[in-house]
């Protein structure tokens, strides 16, 4: 049986990704579980890489100095979608076709026989787990069989009058203090799931893969500065 918080690689992207590898007691194999953090447009606004001075990242610069960091890492594509699409593939946006926010993975043509990171970790035997935002259009469709177990990929409430964006604004582009609790938030509640799980006992390695909505638009939150 997988222990526990033992034997872990993390990740992330910016999207910023990362990989944690955790040790574990897998009678047969002795396979890390992994864990992948997927952050939306992090760039490298953080403490330990930074990128900018009023970035505040405790929790962050702590993980950072348990792992390695690779400081000079670049995107395949600074869209959301193909960039998401290309690192879960493997395959690159000029051999995707995909440049823009659409297709979905599982609509590209010339990913119909390319497995995701996540698929090819189930076919190598471990458990899959993820939840939030880690592909731009979620594991819907074909690749619904990718993951066993999934957090959902719950939004954040969103206000219902404009807070500091002129009136004829896209909603996207406000900002301020809302919700009123760190609680609210989808990300805050994506990331209690995912610690809960790391606590659990598996019966295979697993491979976890989180995708976190901000700091990307709606510019609010609960408090003064997002806590990293």
């Amino acid at each position: 049986m997988i222990k526990k918080f033992e034997n872990y690689v993390f990740g992330w992207t910016a999207l910023a990704i990362g990989f944690a590898a955790l040790p574990t007691t897998h009678a047969e194999t002795n396979r890390p579980n992994v864990l992948f953090i997927a952050i939306d447009d992090l760039n490298d606004w953080t403490g330990f890489l930074g990128g900018h001075p009023e970035a505040y990242t405790p929790h962050m610069d702590a993980l950072a100095k348990r792992g390695r960091n690779f400081t000079n890492a670049h995107c395949s594509i600074p869209v959301c979608s193909s960039s998401r699409a290309s690192v879960m593939s493997g395959v690159a946006a000029t051999t995707t076709g995909s440049y823009e926010l659409g297709p979905a993975y599982q609509d590209l043509p010339n990913l119909t026989n390319i497995p995701t990171m996540q698929q090819y970790f189930k076919d190598h035997g471990y458990t899959t787990l993820e939840g939030g935002k880690v592909l731009h259009h979620g594991f819907t469709g074909r690749l619904e069989g990718d993951i066993d177990r999934s957090f959902g990929r719950k939004k954040s409430p969103r206000p219902k009058k404009p807070m500091n964006r002129p009136a004829n604004w896209s909603g996207a582009w406000d900002w301020g203090m809302y919700p009123e609790d760190d609680a609210e938030m989808a990300d805050f509640q994506l990331a209690t799931k995912a610690a809960e799980a790391l606590q659990e006992d598996f019966e295979n390695p697993f491979f976890m893969s989180v995708g976190f909505f901000r700091p990307c638009l709606l510019y609010t939150s609960p408090s003064p500065r997002d806590r990293g």
